[in-house]
């Protein structure tokens, strides 16, 4: 017997050994493509698009556009100029799996010119809609050819739906007893329905209300997701699992620890909810995870497990603070992995009217920067109470991400395993996720980012972890290449075992050709294997 248990040990050391050696082998930058940043101005956004490419959008000037596909060898197959009113920066665009839209706008205008991008053929359309005055959008989704867009009209919440085949625009109703805000509005294409998740507001308790409307605008269904009495539910994701079944999951504070300033996040919850019923609420609090406070060092994880278990003996729960940006549910094999990262916003004091405060607009005074997104406070903080000040106020500074949990339940909610990974203080102006989480055929997880120009990933399989904190060097093909500066960097999932990685660098060649010797400002897109 414990000579079998031996080979049984070794069998499975020398399977994850095989594991780690073959991820180890296949990680690498297959090709690199570059263009170049005329001047300061110049900027790309990059949207993949999966075994279908992806596209490049940029506006070389106020007045123009242009669109530009790439396969996925990265070789150019199109690209479209087209004309844009002059006064319109380029807010953000959305995929619905088909085509792809462009939103062009200037702040709080109700004037709004979007872009249809037919993906295939390579062909535009153009409409132009109107809304509400002083409208401040929050969210831009499309569905076909019908348009939902979030945001707030005088501290108050509006959802406009708008069918771009007959120009019709309408607000939907929003009425929920209760001080509310629109908190999500994500695409199910799958069902071919717009999720969109409220926060409502009574006093320092907050519950979630989970919409979902058909492409006409008409309401599909609706849930309400009360949480118990001493809690407040933070943030929502609604996921269609089928035609009755639905799954809420988000995160959950104490009600006494919420204020108007902060959202303070003690764990995550999931409902279920079956025809119009919820059928259980689970709460894990983050005391409870085995993974959740690596990301500290060897003495402060030694400090705050100590606390933890005294507040357990005493029959009460550590108090905790975090903010989390959480995903969709990912289904797997009758069990649900929940992944959300956990960041904080941070401020500088700033005097004068020189910008500040939360909104996308007020971040730059002059409009929107070249496709940074829409930046949504109620995403992470349904108490927001309206933006701070701007002379001698702390105006808002980006976000730094510390570190992502993976979790997994069964179907009555109740946690397996969980994990994590350690982020090198990552920052960003937008609010969006940073890690990819790719299952494997064999049964591991891989988590990938970005950071400072480089890829880094970890290997997990359950709480283990196979291949820790593993960097692949994201850097140029030329030979003598010396990357000076990384700006701007981030990675997506693209297809089959492959990822895409995009960003600003310079860089500089003291030995190269007439093309590359010398400095020279880029644009590039990395297709990596992994």
């Amino acid at each position: 017997m414990l000579k079998n248990q031996r080979f049984l040990y070794l069998a499975i050391q020398v399977l994850f050994c095989f594991l780690i050696i073959s991820y180890r082998a296949s990680a690498q930058v297959v090709k690199r493509i570059e263009l170049p940043l005329q001047n300061a101005n110049a900027a790309f956004q990059t949207m993949p698009l999966g075994d279908k490419g992806v596209l490049l959008i940029s506006k070389p000037d106020k007045g123009t556009y242009n669109v530009q596909k790439f396969d996925t060898n990265l070789d150019r197959v199109w690209s479209i100029d087209g004309p844009v009113e002059s006064n319109l920066d380029y807010v953000a665009s959305c995929y619905d799996g088909q085509s792809v839209f462009l939103l062009f706008s200037k702040y709080r205008s109700s004037l709004y010119q979007i872009v249809k991008v037919n993906i295939g053929p390579g062909f535009v359309e153009t409409f132009t809609i109107n809304t509400i005055d002083r409208f401040e959008i929050t969210d831009f989704k499309t569905l076909g050819y019908a348009v939902f867009m979030a945001g707030m009209v005088r501290n108050e919440p509006v959802l406009i739906h708008t069918n771009l085949t007959t120009s019709q625009t309408r607000v939907l109703p929003t009425a929920i007893k209760g001080s509310n805000a629109i908190q999500t509005v994500e695409v199910d294409t799958t069902h071919h329905l717009v999720n969109v998740c409220f926060a409502v507001k009574k006093g320092r308790q907050t519950k979630i209300v989970a919409r979902s409307y058909e492409e006409t605008g008409e309401l599909y269904v609706q849930a309400s997701i009360d949480p118990e009495d001493d809690y407040s539910l933070l943030s929502g994701r609604l996921q269609i699992l089928n035609d009755s079944v639905r799954m809420v999951i988000g995160t959950y504070g104490y009600r006494n620890m919420q204020s108007t300033s902060n959202a303070a996040s003690q764990g995550l919850y999931i409902s279920k909810i079956v025809n119009d019923e919820v059928v259980f609420t689970r709460y894990h609090s983050f005391t409870d995870f085995k993974n959740f406070f690596n990301y500290m060092n060897e003495r402060q994880q030694e400090k705050i497990e100590r606390k933890i278990r005294k507040k357990k003996e005493n029959g009460d729960d550590l108090k905790l603070n975090y903010r989390l940006l959480v995903h969709d549910i990912v289904p797997k094999n009758n069990q649900f992995l929940l992944v959300a990262e956990v960041f904080y916003p941070e401020y500088r004091y700033q005097n004068n009217m020189m910008g500040g405060g939360f909104g996308y607009g007020s971040m730059m005074m002059g409009g929107y920067p070249f496709g940074a997104g829409l930046y949504n406070p109620y995403l992470w903080n349904p108490m927001y109470g309206g933006m701070r000040g701007y002379n001698n106020q702390q105006v808002f500074d980006g976000f730094t991400y510390t570190h992502a949990i993976l979790a997994d339940v069964d179907q009555n909610g109740k946690l397996i395993w969980d994990n994590s990974i350690s982020f090198d203080n990552v920052r960003s102006m937008e609010l969006r996720e940073k890690i990819k989480v790719q299952d494997e055929t064999n049964g591991t997880t891989q988590l990938v980012y970005s950071h400072n120009g480089g890829i880094r990933s970890k290997v997990i399989k359950g709480n283990q972890v196979l291949d820790n904190n593993r960097i692949v060097d994201n850097s140029t093909t030329v030979e003598g290449d010396k990357v000076r500066k990384t700006s701007t960097d981030d990675i997506d999932y693209w297809f089959d075992n492959f990822y895409i990685a995009w960003g600003e660098q310079r860089i500089s060649n003291a030995q190269g050709d007439v093309q590359t010797r010398g400095r020279r400002n880029v644009y590039y897109l990395n297709k990596i294997s992994f």
